[in-house]
C-alpha cells in the first residue's frame, strides 16, 4: 500500500473538511518510500484544504514522498508522513510484520488529542487484512479521529497523551524500564505541530530532549508534518533535531 500517489475526490477522510466550500475539493496522497531524514522534503501537490479560524481557506502543500527509515540508534522502524490519520495504517502493517502485537502503549505526543470518534468501527475480524485498513483509513479516517478505532479493536491498550506542558513534564521515559506496560509494544506517536508557535510556551530543548528519550524506548515511531498546522519548513528543522545522531 503507499506505493504510488493517488487522489481522494469524494467527501470522504481528510477531504471531507469544507468540502462544499472549495471549488476544487480533491487533495494527493503520496507514495512512500524507503530513505532517511534527508530524503524527507516538500512536494508540490495539495495534501490538505480547510477553513482556517479566520474564515480563509487554506490550500496545504505536503510531503513529496512518506519516507520508511529507522532509528538511528535503536534500529527500530520510523515512518513519516504529513497527514497523522495515515499512520494508523502503518500500525497495523507493523503488528503484521509481527513488529508490534495488540495490546500495544500508544505514547502520543501532539497539540491535539485526535480522539474523536469516526463515523465507522474497524472491524476486528477484517483488521488482519492490509488492504482493508488502508480502504478504512483513507476512506473513513481523518486527521482528529485515528486513535479511538485503533483502541477499540485492541491494538492500543494503554495511552499517555501529552499535548500539553503538564502533560509533558508528568511523562517519566527514563521509569519506563520499571513501569511494565513499557517494557516492549510501544508506539511513539509524534505530530510535529508539538512545536508550532502556538506551542512556544513550553520550552523548546525541554520539548525535543523528552521527546527523544520516548523515541529510544519505541518499538515503532510514527511521525505527522500536519501541513495545516505548522510550517512545513519549521517541521523539517524539528524533525532534523529529533533524529541529530541520524545523517541528515
Amino acid at each position: 500500500m503507499y506505493n504510488e500517489p493517488f487522489q481522494i475526490e469524494g467527501k470522504i477522510s481528510n477531504n471531507a473538511f469544507s468540502f462544499s466550500k472549495r471549488k476544487d475539493p480533491i487533495i494527493t496522497i503520496p507514495s512512500i518510500i524507503k530513505g532517511n531524514i534527508g530524503d524527507v522534503g516538500i512536494g508540490d501537490k495539495v495534501v490538505f484544504e480547510d477553513v482556517d479560524e479566520n474564515g480563509k481557506l487554506k490550500s496545504c502543500i505536503g510531503l513529496r514522498n512518506f519516507i520508511r527509515t529507522s532509528h538511528p540508534i535503536t534500529k527500530k522502524p520510523v515512518i513519516i508522513a504529513d497527514n497523522h490519520n495515515h499512520v494508523f495504517y502503518f500500525w497495523y502493517e507493523a503488528r503484521n510484520k509481527k513488529q508490534i502485537k495488540d495490546g500495544a502503549t500508544l505514547v502520543h505526543i501532539d497539540q491535539h488529542k485526535d480522539m474523536r470518534v469516526p463515523k465507522r468501527k474497524l472491524v476486528k475480524t477484517i483488521s488482519d487484512d492490509l488492504n482493508k485498513v488502508f480502504e478504512y483509513t483513507n476512506e473513513v479516517l481523518n486527521v482528529g479521529n485515528y486513535i479511538p478505532p485503533a483502541m477499540e479493536e485492541g491494538l492500543v491498550a494503554s495511552l499517555i497523551s501529552i499535548t500539553s506542558e503538564e502533560e509533558l513534564i508528568k511523562s517519566t521515559p527514563e521509569g519506563a524500564d520499571h513501569d511494565p506496560l513499557l517494557q516492549g509494544n510501544v508506539i511513539v506517536n509524534i505530530d510535529l505541530d508539538f512545536w508550532a508557535p502556538e506551542m512556544n510556551y513550553i520550552d523548546h530543548k525541554l520539548k525535543i530532549d523528552i521527546t527523544k528519550k520516548w523515541m529510544e524506548k519505541a518499538d515503532l515511531i510514527t511521525i505527522a508534518n500536519s501541513p495545516f498546522f505548522i510550517d512545513q519548513e519549521l517541521a523539517l528543522k524539528v524533525l532534523k533535531e529529533l533524529f541529530y545522531n541520524a545523517k541528515c
